[in-house]
């Protein structure tokens, strides 16, 4: 089983770790989360995101952090495996975050936007030094929400609208969490659902992961020079492959309900229809089983992953749920 390759879009302003969280990601899932694995489908870019790692962990210094990213776009390619064996594939945007700033005429807004289009799951980036204490005006404009619920809004506009039987994963990623962890954790998780109030309102069609992650969960008053130990770095690109198996898992329990009411409606005719029907039937009968078989593996694939999400919040439709198979 393959799914089919999708785009992930990170929203994030300049300074709020994109890229950083990038390299940290990549580092820890090629070694590995239950058995998945990421890789670079260019073996060119493997060997640069290692380096560009490499600097980050050994360096000491501002030296140590990539510097902000001055191209338009910057787009990686990845296959995220189990076992070793590709499960999906998906493309990777990284782009100049003062395009959040940018008029809409401006090149790299309209590649934004059209590449938001064609994405599959959406990475909202929000840096957690601007989560220190209670949300005042200068959050949203230091963390650019408001302009990224514009982007959201345009996904929406120009796109088919999420709805409770169709979602739309979203994974709102804070990064640096531990500038802000000395507060209560329900505490920021109510700062970032009033940032984003339209994600979470009652069916809604929007999946939404709230997720901390950190390159060191005490790098302190010294971030440049502290060690480097990434915490949950893994599991937005957990989410949004679990997202997509959750998604084919339904169309393939449809296409289940559909076979099998085909395969009744054979065996309640009469029999000598049933001997006339005998090679249709056994060719849905056949087709029915290998639906079922791969619905078991599906499953079988987010449980593992299901696993590793509940280190995370998730919202369905605005209500709190768990990662379900």
């Amino acid at each position: 089983m393959k799914l089919n390759e999708i785009k992930i879009t990170m929203l994030g302003t300049t300074g709020a770790g994109k890229t950083s969280y990038l390299l940290g990601m990549y580092a820890v899932m090629q070694t590995g989360i239950q058995g998945f694995t990421l890789a670079a489908k260019d073996m060119d870019l493997d060997l640069e995101l290692i380096q560009r790692w490499e600097k980050l962990i050994s360096l000491k210094g501002e030296d140590r952090w990539p510097t902000p990213n001055a191209a338009a776009m910057e787009y990686y390619g990845f296959d995220f495996s189990y076992g070793f064996r590709p499960l999906m594939g998906f493309q990777w945007l990284d782009y100049r975050g003062l395009a959040l700033s940018d008029r809409s005429t401006e090149q790299d807004v309209a590649d934004l936007v059209q590449y938001l289009q064609e994405s599959a799951c959406l990475f909202l980036c929000i840096s957690g030094e601007h989560l220190t204490s209670e949300l005042s005006p200068n959050t949203v404009r230091e963390i650019k929400s408001d302009r990224m619920n514009q982007f959201v809004q345009q996904y929406v506009s120009n796109n088919k609208h999420p709805n409770p039987q169709q979602p739309f994963p979203v994974a709102i990623i804070i990064t640096k969490y531990d500038l802000c962890h000395h507060r209560e954790r329900e505490a920021i998780i109510a700062d970032v659902k009033k940032l984003f109030q339209a994600l979470f309102t009652p069916n809604s069609g929007w999946l939404v992961m709230i997720c901390p992650v950190s390159l060191g969960r005490d790098l302190g008053d010294d971030p440049d020079n502290a060690n480097i130990v990434p915490v949950n770095v893994h599991l937005p690109v957990v989410f949004a492959v679990y997202s997509q198996l959750r998604s084919y898992g339904l169309k393939l329990k449809d296409d289940r309900d559909r076979q099998t009411v085909a395969v009744e409606a054979v065996r309640q005719r009469n029999p000598l229809v049933q001997v006339m029907k005998a090679n249709q039937l056994k060719e849905q009968t056949a087709q029915l089983e290998t639906t079922k078989a791969e619905i078991m593996t599906v499953e079988e694939n987010m449980k593992l992953l299901s696993q590793e999400l509940h280190q995370a919040s998730l919202y369905f439709n605005g209500s709190e749920v768990t990662a379900d198979v």
